[in-house]
């Protein structure tokens, strides 16, 4: 039933991200399978009743398809009385609430097995690049895996990486400091659940990782946005939010920035670690690309920085080495860390000792690895940017310092309809409306280049074919 009079209307969605995908799912002409994509949001709760539904020509357009394949889509929801409409009050939602689930980013967005090209997600492809090691059952034993359960971690790997912080970054950190955990994704979401309740103020940098913001959505957390710009974020506008807002916790990252593909400039970066230590504040300092950012360009952590600020910090080796090893940590101060162990054992009773145990094999390499995976997504980097260049010369784009993705401006306001379009000529890219804080339209596009050069470039054929196509003019209808 649509609400009450007096009860609180449901929140605005966006249909247009929560249907990522819709086009590939199911079978038949476009308008079925659109309705397939509406009744199973609906289905999961994702969009509940008394939702009001967009205008169907402003709808066809994000999803880059004809107002008569929305029409046709609604008007099938609307004969199983999932949809109702009014004159001069549109459509709305209808049927019975259940518990709503909240929209997520990442999902949407980055990982779709239906797509035949994905060059969304930032990950290596796969570890053939990893050097050769052996694993056998003496090994999961022979350094303290016991009976296999450790929430914290194992403690020679927690060693190792509270050895490295101290040569490599002059953080001097006991293993006691140290969680290891599944991924630096991971340990973001233990310690923002330890540090923010539902409608605290988290001050996030804008645009920032779709999976950080996922993490605060989720936690119902109010986010507040840090405008950042290829040097970093400006330290008198962190230092008026701060004072403004008082956030619960502070996220940053201090490596290259995903998805803009720059370190923070390291004046810069001093001058927001002084910002920082003038209020009463916990910021997290994302370091998951430190070692996928060239040692001339890194900025020292914030933990060693700051002189009165709480820092924890987040590192992870996915980036160089495979993301399903599913290996990061977080460190600070020991009564955070103990927080976020027994939070975890709610839920997690500790990362896989096989894992811990070839990411302690694979931790003194690291920075070869780092070395070689810089010089490979450099390349390729710069090869796509030159074929961009020749193909599709409005666009613009910057070569990146780092990692492993292009931040491609194109000459419109609102990429998610040409996203959406590229899905259906069979590649998977990411718009850049899910790294703003807001959600709002944004002309950029994320584009991996972490793959094999063919497969980059038939993503690229396909991609620039999806924008020939959704820039051409329109056929016009002869009656």
């Amino acid at each position: 039933m649509p609400p009450t009079r007096g009860s609180l209307a449901p929140p605005p969605v966006d249909l247009p991200t929560l249907l990522a995908g819709w086009s590939e799912r199911g079978s038949g002409p476009l308008p079925r399978r659109l309705a397939v994509g509406l009744r199973t949001l609906l289905d999961a709760g994702l969009v509940v009743p008394g939702t009001q539904i967009p205008p169907e020509r402003a709808l066809a357009t994000s999803l880059a398809v004809s107002r008569g394949t929305v029409s046709a889509a609604l008007d099938e929801l609307r004969a199983e009385g999932r949809i109702s409409s009014a004159p001069g009050r549109g459509s709305e939602v209808v049927g019975r609430a259940i518990a709503a689930a909240v929209p997520h980013r990442l999902g949407g967005h980055f990982f779709d097995e239906a797509a035949t090209i994905n060059l969304s997600t930032g990950n290596p492809p796969d570890a053939s690049h990893l050097p050769p090691f052996t694993l056998g059952p003496a090994d999961l034993t022979a350094e303290g895996g016991g009976h296999g359960l450790s929430p914290q971690g194992l403690w020679a790997l927690r060693a190792a990486v509270a050895e490295r912080l101290a040569t490599v970054d002059a953080m001097l950190t006991s293993p006691d400091q140290v969680h290891i955990t599944n991924g630096s994704h991971h340990a973001l979401a233990l310690i923002a659940e330890v540090l923010a309740v539902k409608g605290d103020r988290v001050l996030v940098e804008d645009p920032s990782y779709p999976g950080a913001l996922d993490v605060f959505d989720h936690l119902g957390a109010r986010t507040i946005a840090l405008p950042r710009d290829l040097d970093g974020p400006d330290p008198h506008r962190l230092d008026a939010l701060l004072a403004e807002h008082r956030p619960s916790l502070v996220y940053l990252q201090g490596g290259i920035h995903n998805p803009l593909g720059r370190a923070p400039a390291k004046g810069r970066w001093r001058a927001i670690a002084a910002a920082l230590d003038g209020h009463d504040v916990t910021v997290v300092e994302d370091r998951a690309l430190i070692t996928m950012t060239e040692p001339d360009d890194r900025p020292a952590p914030l933990a060693s920085l700051c002189r009165r600020a709480t820092v924890v910090t987040l590192d992870s080796i996915g980036k160089v080495a495979w993301g399903g090893l599913r290996i990061g940590w977080l460190t600070g101060p020991p009564p955070l860390v103990e927080a976020t162990v027994r939070l975890r054992t709610m839920t997690d009773l500790g990362t896989a000792v096989p894992s811990q145990l070839i990411a302690l094999r694979l931790l003194p390499r690291i920075e070869d690895l780092g070395a070689q995976r810089r010089a490979t997504l450099r390349r390729a980097a710069a090869a796509t940017i030159a074929r961009l260049a020749e193909e599709a010369p409005d666009w613009s784009v910057t070569l990146p310092r780092g990692g492993s993705a292009l931040w491609v401006r194109l000459p419109t306001a609102d990429s998610g309809p040409v996203v959406q379009l590229a899905r259906r000529h069979g590649v998977l890219v990411a718009p850049g409306s899910v790294a703003r804080v807001d959600g709002a339209p944004d002309p950029h596009l994320r584009l991996c280049v972490d793959r094999p050069d063919p497969v980059i470039d038939e993503g690229v054929t396909r991609l620039l074919r999806a924008w020939r196509e959704s820039t051409a003019p329109a056929t016009p209808v002869l009656g």
